[in-house]
């Protein structure tokens, strides 16, 4: 099962430059503005490698400049290879999107590398190519995992919480940084005996991937053109592992914004949802005026599934909560698995997008963006450039897992694990 091993980290020098001015979020939830500041605050800022720009006209150019700017930095001392393998304590503590106030624990590691059909490491969602392209030419110009994938395993007595929490120093402020919404981040390595141990207790689960399937994808395709080459040295990635069972863990929701395609009227779809849904009209005006309603889909949890739609031309927003629970055993009948037909995400695909609305769910890509809050899915609204948006409630952990573990994925965007990990806090030369 599980092959995890310490890992010896290279890591900025912090009488060089501050943690804080170094991190960044992960690539694929930094805006355009967001990595311009980030480039302005520090010439050593992880976003240089990250999300690079290129030097050129030639677009491409940019991965082969990330990886001389890391060698450069390694050049510099500015980073540099701890002295021994390590495992990576990270503590975030953060305020959710539901105001809840929470502490993640979790370490960073190598993992052995596993294809998805032995069962080692079970992937919740599905993927696209572009990102995939774009992280896997990046790995190949830096030859380096340079931000951690996310992964859960199952830990209800928490003997790896407890065996770290023993173990681990208390972290110093130089080892701190805060996160773009605020939230503190904590590192200590952790080395010595309790380093087996950890590994032995996870040496026989299963691993649940999070947060960073392209990039697991991708680290699978780079292992494979490496071995082609006679090189192995491909075979681990940089994984930061964390309990699903640790009360820390939080899960949301993230909304679907559709675009370039024709929305019926309301009225048509609400007439088609009905007889599956108790549908309660929330008014007319702008996405802020119809938030609250929202915010309250959003923040729903338990078995009663409660969707909200948003209708840009009309200005018309409605709440859904699903009232026959034998539509779900019809979404079993024409196929969906038992595991997924109840589900949010499943609801809406199937519900809405392709019986209400007449589009086909596995054919949106292109036509669906995505926001992690009410707030930014109302923002992204005031663009004009959607005609409907649809907000869900978290899928909670129990559902996720139960998908994973029969070998199943769910729509793209699923989940929302939050906290995002930052970029910056170890990287991994392979």
């Amino acid at each position: 099962m599980a092959d995890i091993r310490p890992l010896r980290g290279l890591r900025y020098d912090t009488d060089r430059v501050s943690l804080a001015d170094a991190v960044c979020p992960p690539y694929d939830v930094i805006a355009p503005a967001a990595a311009a500041a980030l480039r302005a605050r520090s010439p050593y800022n992880a976003v240089h490698v990250e999300l690079p720009e290129s030097p050129s006209a030639d677009p491409g150019r940019r991965y082969a400049a990330a990886a001389e700017l890391l060698a450069a930095w390694r050049g510099a001392g500015v980073l540099r290879p701890d002295d021994e393998p390590a495992l990576y304590v990270v503590e975030q503590s953060f305020t959710g999107p539901d105001g809840g106030e929470r502490t993640r624990r979790g370490f960073i590691c190598r993992l052995r590398l596993e294809e998805f059909s032995a069962r080692v490491v079970l992937p919740h969602e599905k993927t696209h190519s572009a990102p995939k392209l774009d992280r896997l030419e990046l790995l190949r110009a830096t030859h380096a995992n340079l931000s951690q994938i996310f992964m859960l395993y199952a830990d209800p007595a928490n003997e790896v919480g407890r065996a770290l929490a023993a173990a681990a120093p208390p972290p110093a402020p130089a080892r701190e940084a805060l996160d773009g919404d605020g939230n503190p981040c904590r590192l200590g390595p952790v080395t010595g005996p309790v380093v087996d141990l950890v590994v032995a207790l996870l040496a026989g689960r299963q691993l649940l991937i999070a947060d960073g399937h392209h990039r697991y994808e991708t680290a699978l395709a780079y292992r494979a053109e490496r071995r082609a080459a006679g090189d192995m040295s491909a075979d681990w990635v940089m994984v930061c592992l964390s309990s699903m069972d640790d009360p820390g863990l939080a899960v949301f929701a993230t909304h679907r914004l559709l675009k370039g395609v024709a929305v019926p009227s309301a009225d048509e779809v609400v007439a088609r949802l009905r007889p599956a849904f108790t549908i309660a009209e929330q008014g007319a005006g702008s996405p802020r005026d119809c938030a609250p309603a929202m915010e309250r889909v959003s923040r729903s949890t338990g078995p009663g599934k409660l969707l909200g739609l948003y209708f840009a031309a009309e200005r018309r927003c409605v709440t859904l909560e699903l009232r026959d629970a034998s539509v779900v055993d019809g979404l079993i009948r024409r196929g969906v698995s038992p595991a997924r037909a109840g589900l949010s995400v499943t609801l809406l695909a199937e519900l809405v997008f392709r019986d209400a609305l007449g589009l086909d769910p596995e054919r949106l890509e292109g036509h669906l963006d995505f926001a992690k809050s009410v707030d930014d899915a109302v923002a992204d609204l005031d663009s004009g450039d959607y005609g409907l948006a649809a907000f869900l409630g978290a899928t909670p952990m129990d559902e996720v897992r139960a998908v994973a573990e029969r070998g199943e994925t769910m729509p793209q965007k699923s989940t929302y694990f939050y906290p995002k990990l930052l970029t910056g806090l170890v990287f991994n030369a392979l």
